[in-house]
């Protein structure tokens, strides 16, 4: 499907969320009303972009303004179903009602269906990532063990004895169960697990390749974000990610923002169709482009290529955004601290992130390394390897990151 043709499917949707927006949304009337916008202003998904897009920063601090995220929502705290919490912090409110963050086309594009027993490895801890896909899963018919994070012992007797038959979850997550299974003296072969939807880190075609022709999984992918839910997903086809058919997802100039053509890459800018909580025109800070034209695929939406980086200074690090900022305010004015350098690393297809720390003269070496750990642990909400060293560069940056994606 043409990009403008499809971009012009969501002019109605557009002209009403607006418009209930710019009525019952005090934050959303604040932002039309500051760029000078009525409803009457916006026809379409092509005037849309006439509104200045709303950033992750932005949108931290709206929430923080008062009641009901800062005028975001439109309904109750209480008439939601989960308010979950995300880096930065950023609260994601959940509607009371099924599928919700959108996911169910993704797994049936990928072949979950009924029969299917999904061993669920996202985190259900605060963030929605867990609650999600489980309920993308359970509206094809699927069967789900909320498995989380963790626990790969207790997660591999699950799938021995219960027969699982699909996984959802990281794909490095995926790499090491499989890994701990063989270890452990199994044959993930010989199990029924024959598909997986995987999410929230990149999938190179290696570890692709490994899980398919080792273990015998066909493996798709897709990709959102907590805020927004699903952005795209594999066809068929698995050659991209198809644009959804119910939430307007554009990629912008970051300067302009106004919709690139395929090929060219932006910023992927986002507009949700909800009318309990009013998301217009938000930018998530990922990178991507609109596929150019080509064979016609089962599926009509035009593509995304891929993850292309991030808009800002933030990095995902095995499905959560780090910024370093949150590293600097983690590590300000910690005892014994003298220097410190956060890189990024990714080894046997797993990201790792390590913090390389100079202890004060004066202090207890091993000391210093387990405040900065604990520090970063309650910050980023993610493991972080610290390693001792005598000294660092004058000019060493604070933050690397050194992954490459072969």
């Amino acid at each position: 499907m043409d990009l403008q043709a499809f971009y012009a499917t969501f002019d109605s949707r557009v002209r009403a969320i607006v418009a209930y927006g710019y009525d019952h949304s005090p934050a959303f009337r604040q932002r039309m009303d500051a760029a000078g916008l009525t409803p009457g202003d916006i026809s379409g998904a092509a005037e849309l972009s006439r509104l200045p897009v709303l950033r992750k920063e932005d949108l931290a601090a709206i929430q923080r303004q008062g009641p009901g995220l800062g005028g975001m929502l439109t309904v109750p705290l209480s008439a939601l179903r989960r308010v979950f919490q995300s880096p930065g912090p950023i609260y994601d409110p959940e509607p009371d009602e099924p599928d919700s963050w959108r996911w169910a086309p993704a797994f049936s594009a990928a072949g979950f269906g009924p029969g299917d027993l999904v061993l669920n490895c996202f985190g259900y801890h605060l963030t929605p990532a867990g609650v999600m896909f489980e309920e993308g899963a359970r509206a094809v018919g699927a069967t789900v063990i909320p498995a989380g994070i963790g626990g790969q012992p207790q997660q591999i007797e699950a799938m021995v004895n219960l027969g699982v038959t699909a996984y959802a979850g990281l794909p490095s997550y995926l790499k090491a169960l499989l890994e701990k299974a063989v270890e452990q003296g199994h044959d993930p072969r010989a199990w029924p697990l024959n598909k997986a939807f995987v999410a929230a880190e990149p999938l190179p075609p290696s570890l692709r390749a490994l899980f398919e022709e080792q273990y015998g999984i066909r493996v798709y992918d897709g990709y959102g974000t907590a805020e927004t839910g699903n952005l795209g997903y594999n066809g068929p086809e698995r050659q991209g990610w198809h644009l959804p058919s119910d939430a307007l997802v554009q990629v912008c100039n970051l300067n302009t923002g106004q919709p690139l053509p395929p090929g060219q890459t932006g910023e992927v800018v986002v507009t949700l169709f909800r009318r309990d909580y009013i998301l217009v025109r938000f930018a998530v800070g990922d990178l991507s482009a609109v596929m150019e034209p080509g064979p016609p695929t089962s599926i009509a939406t035009p593509r995304l290529v891929g993850w292309l980086g991030r808009s800002g200074d933030s990095v995902k690090v095995r499905g959560i955004f780090v910024h370093p900022r949150h590293i600097n305010e983690a590590l300000a004015g910690l005892a014994g601290l003298s220097a410190y350098q956060t890189l990024v690393t990714r080894e046997n297809h797993r990201d790792e992130l390590v913090c390389r720390v100079v202890a004060a003269p004066d202090s207890n070496p091993e000391a210093v390394a387990a405040r900065v750990s604990s520090a970063l642990q309650d910050a980023l909400k993610l493991h972080c390897r610290v390693e001792l060293a005598p000294s660092l560069p004058a000019d060493a940056a604070l933050f690397v990151d050194q992954r490459t994606w072969e």
